[in-house]
């Protein structure tokens, strides 16, 4: 078996060389070219099994290397080294049959599995594979990541529709004009059929959807999202899967998804990042099915497979391509706001209008219990902190709904005022780093529950753990820590350095002195910084409008708000509510 390796970079073609183990997969022979024209020549000579090729190189790119072989070349397998990683090569590599996609610095691990499966490819290929074999192969390793970006581009308002339809036609979308200009996708209703509106299925979140969407759009071409969330798994679920647990897990719930979705032709699951984090997402196209009921079943089959039954939020029926963002934060907002005390239901469909109301209840923030369990943290003494929070505690068991995106606000509240305990050294990246963190997610039990007692513990753990810190810590900058506390929690006052110094009874020249000497960074700053943080969370509160937040976060002016926002955060208040919160 022969390999030509393609590339106008000497070094690339030499760890290629050192990187791989040849012998191991039966190749007896290495190639090399440093362009496509050499290349294509080498081919004809010598029709190597394997290719490798860079995608920008001089006189002929790998783009047009690649379109070339498939016509005089089909049999070899390509894999794609590359610098460059934009959405037009990747959807070259797969127009022509590439295999993998791999970015420089390249990844040993990553090549040598590359090279394993285009050998085990070319070894096993025969005219006689059937079709459905053939689209799993595709699936395993490219198409899902061509996929994957198109729908990602769809979801942000600048993607193909059209090429988006044809690239799931294979998996049952239908695909037409209609009379309006736009995209049938299998989920036309006529006369008041198709898609309905409801959850009607046992296990399935009854909420207010309007069946009027569907009933009231004759002729109107819809589509509907789910997501299947993946941040809250059981912990001993995600470690099956030992250190590539998030792809893994994430792989495999795709594949068990669609492949009851294939059977249907209902529609077809996608991984996709949210963020930092992994998440499925599903696009139903079929009017006919009931959604909610069939995601039941998929839960079964994935409780069956992996021993886990999943969150998940399901969307109304939309316009496609246009109304596609809106029923994934449909299904977002439906994740985000079950009520995690309710058990048994793991499908949560999106509440409409007035339905959202009628279960809202009184705003509850740990800001107002922050001073007790700080006395308690500093103090060290489990005991004091377990009482402490336990005061806490005893509010939120007083609720008769917790949702995701409560706990959410409530953590990073805390995380924010443990760092200021901790001196304010970590105040900075507070709102950025604290939702990715997957160490932060949901504990739940096999069954989807919410596991409410071991998310007290952790809490109480956490604290703890703080208060060990700080307890190793000699007292030299106590004052410092009660000045930086103090900021913390009322900063969206009109707070000064004279207030602070008529506060504290110290001179504005030593406060400053001693704060950036122990702090790093001066007052204003810090002030600064804590009513952006603070700002941050409140911008969780899709309820609050950007004139609000600002206000509540001590800015009396928005325009001076949004202006020391981008300064500080590279993006607008409500850049950063889309971009984090999935909200407008």
């Amino acid at each position: 078996m022969k390999a030509l390796i393609v590339d106008d970079e000497r070094h690339v073609r030499e760890a290629i060389r050192l990187l791989v183990p040849w012998q191991q997969f039966g190749i007896e022979t290495v190639l090399e070219a440093d362009d496509g024209t050499t290349g294509m020549a080498m081919i004809q000579a010598e029709r190597p099994a394997l290719v490798f090729t860079d995608m920008m190189m001089p006189m002929m790119g790998g783009d047009k290397l690649m379109e070339w072989m498939a016509e005089h070349a089909p049999d070899s397998k390509i894999i794609v080294i590359s610098g460059h990683d934009t959405f037009d090569f990747v959807r070259t590599a797969v127009k022509f049959g590439g295999m993998d996609y791999i970015l420089k610095p390249i990844d040993a691990d990553q090549l040598t599995s590359a090279v394993e499966r285009a050998v085990n490819s070319w070894r096993s290929e025969d005219a006689s594979r059937s079709r459905a074999r053939g689209q799993d192969i595709e699936l395993n390793q490219l198409k899902p990541l061509y996929t994957e970006q198109l729908l990602a581009a769809l979801m942000k308002g600048n993607g193909s529709a059209q090429e988006f339809a044809l690239a799931m036609k294979p998996f049952g979308m239908a695909y037409e004009a209609d009379g309006g200009g736009g995209i049938a996708a299998g989920g036309r209703i006529e006369g008041g059929g198709g898609i309905t509106a409801g959850c009607r299925t046992d296990g399935v979140d009854r909420t207010g959807e309007d069946a009027a969407t569907a009933t009231s759009a004759v002729s109107q071409t819809l589509i509907r999202t789910a997501i299947v969330e993946l941040s809250s798994t059981p912990l001993a679920v995600a470690e099956k899967f030992g250190s590539s647990g998030r792809d893994l897990f994430a792989y495999a719930v795709a594949n068990i998804v669609n492949e009851m979705l294939r059977e249907r032709g209902a529609g077809h699951a996608f991984r996709h990042h949210a963020g930092s984090e992994q998440e499925i997402v599903l696009l139903f196209w079929d009017g006919t099915v009931d959604v909610p009921g069939l995601l039941v079943e998929c839960n079964d089959a994935l409780f069956v497979a992996l021993k886990a039954r999943l969150a998940i939020g399901v969307g109304l029926p939309v316009a496609f391509p246009s109304g596609l963002t809106a029923s994934y934060r449909q299904a977002r907002t439906a994740l985000m706001q079950r009520n995690l005390l309710q058990t048994g239901k793991c499908i949560h469909c999106f509440e409409g209008g007035a339905a959202s109301a009628s279960v809202t209840e009184p705003a509850l923030f740990f800001s107002s219990y922050e001073e007790r369990v700080r006395y308690a943290v500093q103090s060290g003494s489990p005991e004091n902190i377990r009482r402490a929070l336990q005061l806490w505690f005893d509010a939120l068991d007083q609720r008769n709904r917790l949702t995701p995106e409560n706990l959410l606000l409530w953590q990073r509240e805390f995380q924010l005022a443990a760092a200021i305990w901790e001196g304010g050294r970590n105040v900075e990246g507070v709102g950025n780093t604290y939702a990715g963190d997957s160490s932060r997610s949901l504990p739940v039990d096999t069954g989807g529950a919410f596991l409410y007692a071991a998310w007290k513990e952790a809490f109480f753990r956490e604290a703890c753990e703080i208060g060990a810190r700080l307890n190793a810590v000699n007292e030299r900058g106590s004052t410092i820590r009660d000045i930086a506390a103090h900021i913390e929690k009322f900063a969206h006052e009109d707070l000064t350095l004279q207030s602070i110094s008529d506060k504290f009874h110290l001179s504005r020249e030593y406060i400053s002195r001693k704060f950036k000497q122990e702090l790093n960074q001066n007052v204003s700053d810090f002030i600064t910084a804590c009513r952006i943080n603070r700002a941050k969370i409140l911008l969780a509160s899709a309820h609050l409008k950007i004139t609000q937040v600002a206000e509540m976060s001590g800015f009396q002016d928005e325009k001076y708000f949004s202006k020391v926002f981008k300064k500080l955060m590279d993006c607008t208040p409500s850049e950063f509510r889309k971009r984090q919160y999935g909200m407008e």
